[in-house]
């Protein structure tokens, strides 16, 4: 390569500056300056030994940085890959546990979901409020979603006067009042009493409803202040798994139902609006379906309460049912 530069330097600089061209980048302002060998120059590069050229190993290895360069770059370069495995992993993991979801909800009718923290017993109310709403939808009692309804409503009601209603609207009206006055009433019963157990019964009578779902709350731990979990965070958690589980869809038709609402409560809560059914037991010739809620053991310190505490507990039932409604 050495004899390759010596001709290059003889280059006379006349012919340098005939065979020179300038080119301007005209915003830049950069000039940059090209230079052509004469005719001897270019003979004289024939005549080079091509072994000349030739002495530089084919060596890949060559080319690879230097071992400081490579020691510098190390830990960002095995960093990458670290993060994709972790990233790969939790994937994996992530995949597991949706499997184990589905396979429960098939097998055993439950679904498991497990906050990573307390909650408040207004939380509590929200799960079930939110739960009931989701179940009537799925289970094909309305014909869109509690929200979606609520404001179809409320436009058809300023387009139209009352007097002038269908009766599909006048339908819809009266399940949404019933429905909205459970809310209330649930509301009022949870600010009165922890609630462990709610029982949705959806067609039939108490002794033999066509459906049975339960929300079990015993494992949840409660608490106040700014320890606790946001519902909002909850509500996206509970219903993933319940999407992912796909426990209340289901191709085949379903007529509409009259769907009953029973809590389990302290029996001397004090409630007004829920009537006491001492002598109820939750039907055994249902399978009932199981959305079961609790917290993360490894979350707390405090023993969680034992069955036991749920003596003195009964069932009341809410005093009015909730109609399917269909469009």
């Amino acid at each position: 390569m050495a004899e390759v530069s010596d001709v290059f330097k003889t280059t006379s600089n006349s012919e340098e500056a005939e065979n020179a061209s300038n080119i301007n980048s005209g915003d830049n302002g950069i000039q940059r300056r090209l230079s052509f060998s004469s005719e001897k120059d270019i003979s004289t590069l024939d005549t080079c030994d091509v072994s000349t050229l030739q002495s530089v190993p084919d060596n890949s290895s060559s080319c690879l940085p230097s071992a400081d360069i490579v020691e510098q770059l190390s830990p960002q370069a095995r960093s990458l890959p670290d993060s994709n495995v972790t990233a790969s992993k939790q994937h994996g993991d992530t995949e597991d546990s949706d499997a184990e979801v589905v396979r429960r909800a098939q097998e055993e009718g439950c679904v498991n979901v497990v906050f990573p923290g307390t909650v408040t017993q207004e939380g509590c109310c929200r799960f079930v409020s939110e739960i009931l709403k989701c179940i009537l939808y799925q289970r094909q009692q309305l014909p869109m979603t509690y929200d979606q309804l609520v404001y179809s409503q409320k436009k058809q009601q300023a387009s139209m006067p009352v007097k002038s209603a269908d009766m599909d609207w006048r339908k819809c009206q009266q399940t949404l009042q019933e429905l909205e006055e459970v809310l209330q009433q649930l509301e009022v019963l949870f600010s009165l009493s922890r609630v462990p157990r709610v029982l949705l019964l959806l067609g039939g009578s108490l002794i033999l409803p066509k459906e049975l779902y339960e929300i079990n709350m015993e494992a949840l731990v409660l608490a106040g202040g700014d320890q606790c979990l946001r519902v909002s965070s909850c509500l996206r958690q509970l219903f993933r798994t319940l999407f992912v589980a796909d426990l209340l869809s289901d191709t085949r038709p379903v007529r509409l139902m009259s769907t009953t609402v029973l809590v389990l409560a302290h029996r001397d809560c004090g409630v007004g609006w829920f009537r006491p059914k001492l002598q109820f037991k939750v039907p055994a010739r249902v399978k009932n379906k199981v959305i079961a809620l609790s917290t993360d053991p490894s979350t707390f310190e405090e023993p969680r309460a034992e069955g036991s505490e749920w003596q003195d507990y009964v069932w009341f039932q809410a005093p009015m049912t909730i109609k399917g409604f269909s469009n």
